[in-house]
């Protein structure tokens, strides 16, 4: 009898292994058939549960088995079914997290996602938050399993919130930070911005506890969200994109600004032309000031992006140099004329 028992048990772990590889070849002739479809949800969902699957029913062939044998490895007063059940829970919980992740990465490439400015953030705040969600609720039924009443433990925890929020003054500080960018949608991932020391940058994570910004030369910044909250900071891309760049630059009195005017235009719409720079504005001229030794005006290009600046910006200085040397207009040096009686 006691030989029944272990080769029955060793059975029911050996027929759901076999069911496993079952399952898995299921699973990928689904994909196949998933693949020819016009959407990508069903390839991700398959492939995100495939491995999971296949270890959860190894997980459950081992539950069934201990509680058929009733083995009698014990802790306290509970038995080795109750921790494989304890796995089984998290295993499940763990493949819903990558179900649900798979899912916000498809939503998160569509267009409805991309077309409203905030969603992006918005979006990937609230993932996080479902998969926290997700592991709590795991939790809370693992622990009303082992028999743990959530109630006075929510009670206790609530007493000793206190004293444990006292010593996270600075984490909970960071994490109230993250949920007041999030919801005033003023700062988004993917902006461009620049931060009060003069760091500018694209911002690509919001978390809990900081934000990830990354230079134009490829550097990681990691800023505590407190430490970003408080300080000023110019957006590039709030409340819209397109940016006007402005190139200063002098012509000397006596100078037919009419004509100047046209020059600096045209120098303007050659670099637009030739950079291929998406604008629906066109350039624009403006006279500033009579300065000390010139006439000062600054040339204003409209361009989607701002990381165009500094290119945009050499061009086209060194097309209204060109331009004006062609038509003999001055650039004057500084200098002062001084008159003596």
């Amino acid at each position: 009898m006691f030989n029944n028992e272990i080769i029955n048990a060793g059975l029911i772990i050996v027929g759901f292994w076999l069911a496993s590889y079952v399952v898995t070849i299921m699973l990928s002739l689904l994909e196949k058939v998933a693949s020819k479809t016009d959407t990508t949800l069903d390839d991700n969902l398959i492939k995100a549960g495939k491995l999971p699957i296949r270890y959860l029913f190894v997980l459950l062939g081992f539950y069934y088995a201990v509680k058929y044998y009733e083995f009698e490895l014990k802790w306290r007063h509970y038995e080795a079914s109750d921790f494989f059940y304890a796995l089984i829970v998290l295993l499940v919980s763990f493949t819903v997290a990558r179900l649900l992740k798979a899912f916000f990465l498809w939503y998160e490439g569509q267009d409805r996602i991309s077309k409203r400015r905030g969603s992006k953030t918005m979006f990937v705040f609230v993932q996080k938050v479902v998969s926290v969600a997700v592991y709590a609720i795991a939790l809370i039924i693992i622990l009303d399993h082992f028999g743990v009443e959530i109630g006075p433990l929510l009670a206790g925890l609530g007493v000793a919130g206190l004293a444990i929020a006292l010593g996270l003054q600075e984490t909970l500080a960071n994490l109230f930070a993250a949920l007041f960018l999030v919801a005033d949608k003023s700062i988004n991932i993917g902006d461009y911005i620049q931060l009060e020391d003069g760091t500018k940058a694209f911002i690509e994570d919001i978390s809990w506890r900081t934000v990830r910004i990354r230079t134009i030369s490829g550097n990681s910044v990691i800023v505590p969200n407190s430490v970003f909250v408080g300080q000023k900071i110019s957006s590039y891309d709030y409340p819209v994109s397109p940016y006007s760049m402005a190139v200063p630059v002098g012509v000397a009195y006596g100078s037919d600004l009419d004509f100047v005017e046209k020059v600096a235009l045209r120098a303007a719409e050659t670099v637009i032309k030739s950079e291929q720079i998406k604008t629906e504005e066109p350039p624009v001229v403006r006279y500033k000031n009579f300065g000390e030794s010139a006439i000062e005006l600054i040339v204003i290009v409209t361009i989607d992006k701002v990381t165009d600046e500094n290119r945009v910006k050499h061009f086209l200085i060194k097309e209204l140099d060109k331009e004006f040397k062609k038509e003999n207009i001055e650039i004057p040096f500084p200098q002062r004329v001084i008159h003596q009686k």
